[in-house]
């Protein structure tokens, strides 16, 4: 037979004095949280080139790709207008 290790249980006491420390903590990061969430979000600005001719165009985050003269053809993949035509993607 092989010996195993003792296994400790927390009491009623520690565990009790656990539940009030972390209710403390919730609270307080609640409230941070909540700060948090009342700031603006930054916009950045993307450089959106052509997979064909190698056109860029400068937009912000939240700008919409086609009003600047591009057409997404998969993920951060476009092309510009001339080149989706002559694809057949426009």
């Amino acid at each position: 037979m092989s010996a195993r290790p003792q296994v400790s249980y927390l009491t009623s006491t520690s565990s009790a004095s656990s539940y009030s420390s972390s209710d403390s903590d919730l609270s307080s990061t609640s409230s941070v949280r909540h700060s948090m969430d009342s700031t603006q979000p930054i916009v950045s600005v993307e450089v959106l080139r052509c997979l064909r001719c190698a056109r860029a165009e400068e937009i912000t985050s939240t700008d919409d790709p086609s009003s600047m003269g591009m057409v997404q053809i998969g993920t951060n993949i476009y092309y510009c207008n001339r080149c989706a035509k002559m694809t057949g993607y426009k």
